[in-house]
């Protein structure tokens, strides 16, 4: 598994649930964000990385598609059912505001 793919799903999911006036995802580089909040090394976001694959897997979900857009409806499934996974995207979420505002 790539986390850094991760990291950047998690973020583009993420922002896509707050989306809306004041948030746009195309002025974002995500790539980039999620670059730099892998390598910041920080606890959080492995732990968030690894929960949300966990859940994932026991979902049933292919773990190929950790990798790719998570906009299919199962996806939502899993994350609607279990709000602590929002938490972990929360985590990322943070580490990579942090790393991009440095």
């Amino acid at each position: 598994m790539n986390h850094e793919q991760i990291a950047t799903e998690a973020l583009r999911y993420r922002l896509e649930l707050v989306r809306g006036p004041l948030v746009s995802i195309d002025d974002l580089d995500l790539d980039q964000m999620a670059g730099a909040t892998v390598a910041s090394a920080e606890p959080a976001v492995d732990s968030a990385i690894r929960r949300i694959a966990t859940a994932w897997i026991r979902a049933g979900l292919p773990a190929e598609g950790l990798c790719r857009p998570w906009g299919c409806p199962q996806a939502r499934a899993l994350f609607d059912a279990n709000p602590d996974l929002i938490d972990a995207l929360d985590d990322i979420m943070r580490v990579a505001t942090r790393s991009n505002a440095a």
